[in-house]
Formats: C-alpha cells, sequence, structure tokens
C-alpha cells in the first residue's frame, strides 16, 4: 500500500524543539487551498492510498474535517497526526464523523519531564487528556522520537502506550531536519542497544510495534530472533520514495519528510507523473547504493536510512551515519 504523509499546514500551537516541519503559530504562506486539497485526493484516491494528515497540528487547519471526510468518502483511508493537545470530546467526536481511522500522538517519554523539556510546559498532560477522550472512541497509536535525551525511556513508554490501550506503538529516530539538530542523534551503538530491546520486547506486546527511520532493525531481528521467534516483528527497509512519499504544504512531493529533495509539486504536475518519473524516487527504487550500505549483505531488509545519509553525507544513495555494521 502507498503512504502518503501530507503535511495539511505548517501552524501548530507548540514549538518543539526538534520539528521537523519547524512548525510556527501561524499557516505559512502558499498552503494548497481547499479547492486544490480535494483536488490532489481526487487524483491519489484511485492508487488506494494510507493518507496521513500531519503539519505542524493538522487540528489548526480550519478545512481539516472537511479534507478528511472528502477523502474517506473517496475510499481513502485517512489517518491523523496530531500533538494531541487539542483532542477535546467534541473534535474527537468530528474525528469520528470524517471517518479517520486511527490518531497518532507524540510522546517523548512517560512523564512530563523530558516530553515537556521538548514540547512546552503542560503539554504531556494536555496529550493524555487528549488520550482519554480518544479512548474507546477512535483507535490511536503513540509515535516516540528517539534522542539523546530520551533513548533509556523507550521501554517505559511503550508500557505506557499498552496501558493506555494504544493500538500502536511507533518508535522514531530522529532525522537532523528542520529544528533537529546532529548533536541530538543517538550513536549507533546506542541506537543497536534500543532496538535489540524493542526486538526481544515487542514479541509480547498486544499492540503492534514498528521502528520508522532505523531500518538497521530489519539486521538486528534476524541477529537477535531466530525464525521461528520472528512472526509479527515488523522491521523494513526503507520506504521513502518506494511504498511512502511526503507531500508538503505548499505541493511539494518529496520521498519523505525527513529527506527534503523535492521531485515535483501536485500545483505544477499530476502527482502521478511525479510518482513515476521523478528521477529521485526513481534512484531510491533502484537501491544503487554507495558506501558501505552499497555493498552491505542486509541492504535488501535495511539499505540504511537515506534520508540520515542525506542530512550528514549530503547523497541520499550513501551510507547510513548510525550504522554500526561493518563487514561488508
Amino acid at each position: 500500500m502507498l503512504i502518503i504523509a501530507w503535511e495539511v499546514t505548517g501552524a501548530c500551537n507548540l514549538t518543539c524543539e526538534y520539528c521537523r516541519a519547524s512548525a510556527t503559530p501561524s499557516p505559512a504562506d502558499g498552503e494548497l487551498s481547499t479547492k486544490e486539497a480535494l483536488a490532489f485526493i481526487d487524483e491519489v484516491a484511485p492508487r488506494r492510498p494510507m493518507l496521513i494528515l500531519s503539519g505542524g497540528e493538522p487540528l489548526l487547519r480550519r478545512d481539516i474535517f472537511d479534507i478528511a471526510r472528502y477523502a474517506t468518502g473517496r475510499g481513502v483511508r485517512v489517518s491523523l497526526a496530531t500533538n494531541g493537545t487539542l483532542l477535546t470530546p467534541e473534535t474527537v467526536e468530528r474525528i469520528r464523523g470524517a471517518g479517520i481511522i486511527r490518531v497518532s500522538i507524540s510522546l517523548d517519554g512517560p512523564d512530563p519531564e523530558i516530553h515537556d523539556l521538548a514540547r512546552g510546559e503542560g503539554s504531556f498532560d494536555l496529550a493524555m487528556g487528549g488520550i482519554e477522550n480518544l479512548r474507546g472512541r477512535v483507535d490511536f497509536q503513540i509515535n516516540m522520537t528517539v534522542t539523546k535525551e530520551n533513548l533509556s525511556l523507550v521501554g517505559a513508554t511503550m508500557d505506557l502506550a499498552e496501558e493506555l490501550g494504544a493500538v500502536a506503538f511507533h518508535i522514531f529516530f530522529l532525522v537532523p531536519t528542520g529544528r533537529g539538530r546532529e548533536e541530538e542523534l543517538v550513536d549507533p551503538g546506542e541506537q543497536d542497544e534500543i532496538l535489540r530491546q524493542v526486538a526481544r520486547d515487542s514479541r509480547n506486546r498486544k499492540m503492534e510495534v514498528k521502528v520508522t527511520c532505523a531500518p538497521q532493525y530489519g539486521r538486528i531481528i534476524r541477529e537477535v530472533l531466530a525464525a521461528s521467534e520472528r512472526r509479527g516483528v515488523m522491521g523494513s527497509a526503507c520506504l521513502a520514495g518506494t511504498n511512502f512519499v511526503f507531500v508538503s504544504r505548499t505541493g511539494d512531493v518529496s520521498p519523505c519528510g525527513y529527506l527534503p529533495i523535492v521531485a515535483g509539486n501536485v500545483r505544477e504536475e499530476r502527482f502521478s507523473d511525479i510518482w513515476e518519473g521523478s528521477q529521485v524516487l526513481i534512484d531510491l527504487r533502484k537501491r544503487e547504493l554507495v558506501g558501505r550500505c552499497g555493498g552491505c549483505e542486509y541492504r535488501e531488509v535495511c539499505g540504511g536510512c537515506r534520508a540520515r545519509a542525506y542530512a550528514i553525507a549530503g547523497d541520499y544513495l550513501e551510507s547510513d551515519p548510525l550504522c554500526s555494521y561493518r563487514e561488508a
């Protein structure tokens, strides 16, 4: 299934310190109009994608429920990525009414200490209130971005997600784009240790556990788990430009939100023409990688994070700097 992450607005009520979108309190100039948004949905609907409405904070876009309702009416699966602070009971009912099937909420830890440090005082309690309003009404997942500050809290945050009734827990490893800084990255050894912990732990969870922006998980699960133990453990190579694509608030199409190379713009070209004809997307599908990733025996199940390679090395086909695997 094609997954389209759509940054519907750059506006946000928080100022998270490593925000990919470098969000601001007000909408950015040139955001797609309602008419343009609906036209975009008309074009992608025949592909039956999963459409993730994100931002910024998508709930600050005035027509967000009109957009969601239109998409679900066209047979598109729609989810919503939010910071959780605006999820009042009334908003949750509007989410249900628009046909949104899942809401993802970001938590940076199991308590306010680290979360509020990154996202603003009181944001953790507001997000927890939003989760409480979702429970029993709309399926939700917890997203956690791993940095130097919270790497020891992955297990505890996973425990909290399960206690709250999340259907999924998605672990994102920071890519230094937007307001994210290179010094906030975990080092390769730390990433491997977290991935080993997750691989062992996820087998015993009732919820889906997925790792994003660390395709090394595909290698780790083969090192840690026997073949018979891997059933249900989710690991895959980088999806950027293959099964995943990002559309910005102004219509720019990129392989993913953390890889800021523009493949085209939906205001100027048909999405289908961009998806099928963009050279950067073709390069990512060919997977003619260079450096250690190019010769690695795990290139098909891992292949490294293309966004992190670009952020650090300036080449989306280069080696992922967070890989510890040295053999080729």
